[in-house]
């Protein structure tokens, strides 16, 4: 069964059944038998792929029981470009077959399901009922046949009619296809790393080969450059919706407002012409506020209704959480660092300077736009202008994710975002309720390592993220 072109958002899932040919030579051999057979076969991978339609769009291969169609079944996942594979005994099968997945299975994430028909098991079982629960034993031999192997899979455990094993399998399989679409992210950084924060260093051809985004410089001109070719109708357009959505300090002028619209359009317009998908802008660098004088901290409408994130001081690997963590969660995502905690109420206030999606505000509080606080005392003729709110409340997931000796290391929590009220003046914020004691956030940062850069994101995707790790080869610290 080929995938259906419907629904191509979600991750595309290969799905290969096992059954071993003495089925086929001897059961399927008496007539009534053979029905008996085939019909509870049937009817078990026809239950099966209705549930995981629910999560995933399914490749199902033709029943695997010999080792030909165990490569035919390979060939066929590998046309159809799967992110993710999964394995089912649904009746016993030779384990040899596992020998002909090999291929596919070091190339994409792989699903072993230790599938029951049953969701409570049957007092007594006649011959045909065991049949019908025999995949069990064959899950025993390939979990050897695996380990010999030296083939990493995600275990799955339980009924068709659970869901929990149904949602496991759609959360590994959405971190698949964040896998697969980072082979093919395009990262930007403008115009260059931050000198004062080596912590957020980053190996790029490191990035590139064991995460996938690659990266592309895009200096101060080619902003400046941007800039000065937006249209004067488009920087009307969003000084108008600002000036109706947001309330206005009265230390901003028009001038100051309508400079501010054009550079951030500018920088909109250069990551949609050159199609990056999270830009990591240097908003510190001295060249960017001589030549611009700002730095662009206003979201246009056409950069919030695209999937692409803006990260800020130059951060790579702060950006690239970003990225992942929108593709999953499929929300806006907020750059912070961590201002402060308070033990009593175990609430850190994260935010940061620059560019934030204002989606991400609460509705009860008005966004404010309010001068660039920590450049308007600079010599520039003109400082910009920031955005101020506090984000939205609701569950949350954050992420920290650093180059360290050997590759890269994921930090993920969740917590509850509050809302509500201002905890901070002119800068974009979040209120959160973590969910381990403040102590023990901060003691496992200081033993195992971060940076002060932590992507938020509205949903809990934690899990999402332990698997997305676990493909990327990363460690990952889950608190």
């Amino acid at each position: 069964m080929k995938a259906k072109s419907e629904d191509a958002g979600k991750p595309k899932l290969g799905v290969v059944f096992f059954a071993a040919t003495w089925f086929e030579e001897v059961v399927l051999g008496k007539e009534g038998t053979a029905r008996e057979f085939e019909d509870f076969l049937k009817e078990d991978r026809s239950r099966i792929i209705d549930r995981l339609s629910t999560e995933c769009l399914l490749v199902e291969c033709p029943l695997v029981t010999s080792r030909v169609k165990a490569r035919e079944a390979v060939k066929m996942l590998l046309s159809e470009d799967v992110d993710a594979v999964l394995l089912c005994f649904v009746v016993w099968s030779e384990d040899e077959y596992l020998l002909d997945m090999r291929d596919v299975m070091l190339i994409r994430p792989t699903i072993l399901w230790t599938y029951t028909p049953y969701q409570r098991a049957p007092e007594h079982m006649d011959v045909m009922t065991l049949f019908r629960n025999s995949g069990l034993v064959a899950n025993f031999q390939s979990f050897g046949v695996l380990k010999r192997m030296g083939m990493h899979t995600f275990h799955v455990m339980g009924s068709v009619l659970e869901d929990a094993p149904i949602e496991k399998i759609g959360r590994i399989t959405r971190a698949a296809r964040v896998r697969s679409q980072l082979r093919t992210a395009r990262l930007g950084v403008l115009p260059c790393r931050n000198d004062q924060m080596i912590v957020t260093y980053v190996d790029e051809l490191g990035l590139y080969v064991q995460i996938g985004p690659s990266v592309e410089y895009i200096s101060v001109l080619q902003l400046k450059d941007a800039a000065d070719s937006v249209d004067e109708t488009g920087v009307a357009d969003l000084v108008g919706w600002v000036k109706e959505h947001c309330r206005i300090d009265d230390r901003i002028t028009d001038e100051n407002l309508a400079r501010s619209a054009r550079v951030s359009l500018g920088m909109a317009g250069l990551m949609e012409e050159r199609n990056i998908d999270g830009l990591a802008l240097s908003d510190l660098n001295p060249e960017l506020h001589e030549v611009v004088g700002l730095r662009p901290c206003l979201y246009p409408e056409g950069l919030v209704h695209t999937r692409r994130v803006v990260g800020n001081e130059g951060d790579l690997g702060g950006t690239t959480a970003m990225l992942m963590l929108e593709r999953l969660a499929g929300n806006p995502v907020m750059f912070t660092e961590i201002f402060n905690y308070d033990r009593e109420d175990n609430v850190v206030v994260a935010g940061h300077a620059g560019p934030a999606n204002h989606t991400l505000a609460d509705e009860s509080c008005v966004v404010s736009i309010t001068p660039d606080y920590e450049l308007m005392d600079t010599r520039a003729e003109l400082s910009g202008v920031w955005m101020e709110f506090v984000g939205k409340p609701g569950r949350v997931t954050m992420v920290n994710f650093i180059s360290v000796s050997d590759g890269f290391q994921f930090t993920v929590l969740g917590g509850e975002s509050l809302g509500k009220r201002l905890r901070l003046d002119g800068y974009p914020h979040m209120a959160i309720n973590i969910d381990p004691p403040v102590e023990e956030f901060i003691q496992s940062n200081a033993e195992h390592g971060v940076s002060h850069h932590w992507a938020v994101v509205h949903g809990d995707v934690r899990d999402e993220i332990e698997y997305l790790a676990a493909m990327l080869n990363c460690p990952c610290i889950r608190l």
